[in-house]
């Protein structure tokens, strides 16, 4: 599980920014989840509130260039540079100034911080740190001025200075790690590489439609209970060869291409009968709903992190009020997967649709100064009566984050 993640010189993100999913009230609720070794209860989700273009996308890009990173830098950033890491650019200083991601999870039960600085050429620092029983272990520490850049702790073990002579100036240590077999590391880069899934409103069905047709062969239960539940009439999906005389239609943005061989179909209730529909005839909201329908199962299924930006697109609020209960529900989500989005749906703040869909504490804003530097900041740090009503607040800019419409 995500505990804390920390970003700077990253987009819009300037100065250092710090997203926490530590609950910060308890009050007897039951969709937290506590960790006995830490002492501390986690948030199973959280929102992210602002303006548009105040940075609240940046937010979760740099959780993805991040997990990138880690991913990729040995394998495909190319030897010779340089790094693409889009530093802040309105200020001389910050495009020269080295960028810092930094993420604290949980996993095995215990506590890991690992983080990075960069700038356009090279790795400056890297570090990973562990915590068992709340006492610091260094794993290996990274830092490009000093003489001897590398230093590992005595608790990992492992091929560590045969990779160290093959991790180049401009890749993660922790990339060509797991590259290259270390087994002790190999862990720590699966939580980045298996435990985060991330999906952008500008290409969530390009990708996730058939990452979700991908899975119905697999876990066609659990896709059709996500569609059912969402009362759009289907009753069966199916992936079926396309007859020869069948056109094939405009392409379509979903990504499910003119020109391919199969295509998805979705059966309708209608009259006692089922009617065959193709994916192109559904409505948006419900190519939207489906898009997503795979990456839920599986973050489900790995208690993983799923980032969702705009998670509102296409959705109605019931829709994006039922997912955030699947991921509230301990009994829907035993293996504590996280939901992290951004959203301009202010109904989860209050009662119109019952009970608030979010928390005082699951609430996040960010908003940009007048140069431009995005600020990331909890309601909690209002200090929120618990019975406030939060959705009237926020639209009256009690909080901030909101527009600021020029007479």
């Amino acid at each position: 599980m995500l505990i804390r993640f920390r970003v700077s010189n990253f987009r819009s993100l300037r100065e250092e920014q710090q997203l926490s999913m530590v609950a910060a009230f308890k009050e007897n609720r039951k969709d937290l989840v506590h960790v006995e070794s830490l002492g501390l209860d986690l948030l199973r989700v959280a929102g992210i509130y602002g303006a548009n273009a105040a940075g609240k996308s940046n937010l979760l890009e740099a959780l993805r260039f991040m997990q990138a990173a880690v991913i990729g830098s040995h394998r495909e950033w190319p030897p010779d540079g340089p790094i693409a890491r889009e530093a802040y650019r309105l200020d001389a200083e910050s495009r020269t100034r080295p960028s810092l991601f930094e993420a604290d999870f949980l996993l095995d039960e215990v506590h890991f911080q690992y983080g990075f600085e960069l700038d356009d050429k090279e790795i400056l620092r890297e570090w990973l740190y562990a915590f068992p029983n709340k006492r610091r272990q260094v794993w290996f520490t990274r830092d490009s001025k000093r003489p001897e850049p590398f230093q590992f702790g005595k608790q990992l073990k492992g091929s560590n200075r045969t990779i160290e002579r093959l991790t180049r100036a401009n890749s993660l240590f922790l990339s060509a790690a797991a590259e290259n077999a270390h087994e002790a590391l190999g862990k720590i880069y699966s939580w980045f590489s298996s435990r985060i899934y991330s999906s952008g409103a500008a290409t969530r069905e390009m990708l996730g439609i058939p990452f979700t047709a991908s899975l119905l062969e697999t876990r066609r239960k659990e896709i059709l209970d996500l569609v059912r539940l969402a009362d759009l009439g289907i009753v069966d999906i199916k992936i079926r060869e396309r007859a020869s005389v069948e056109p094939r239609g405009r392409a379509m943005s979903s990504g499910w291409a003119e020109g391919a061989n199969r295509v998805l179909e979705f059966r309708h209730r209608a009259k006692g009968e089922q009617v065959a529909m193709t994916l192109a005839q559904q409505s948006r909201g419900t190519q939207a709903w489906f898009s997503i329908a795979g990456l839920v199962v599986r973050a489900l299924e790995k208690g993983s992190l799923l980032c969702l930006d705009e998670i509102d697109a296409s959705l109605h609020p019931y829709l994006v009020l039922e997912l955030l209960q699947i991921f509230l529900d301990s009994a829907k989500n035993p293996n504590q997967a996280q939901l992290l989005f951004n959203t301009h749906d202010t109904t989860l703040l209050g009662h119109l649709l019952g009970e608030p869909g979010l928390h005082r504490d699951q609430i996040w804003f960010v908003e940009k100064d007048e140069e431009g530097a995005s600020h990331v900041y909890p309601l909690s740090d209002f200090k929120p009566r618990k019975q406030e009503n939060i959705e009237r607040g926020y639209l009256q800019g009690r909080y901030g984050a909101i527009p600021f419409i020029a007479a």
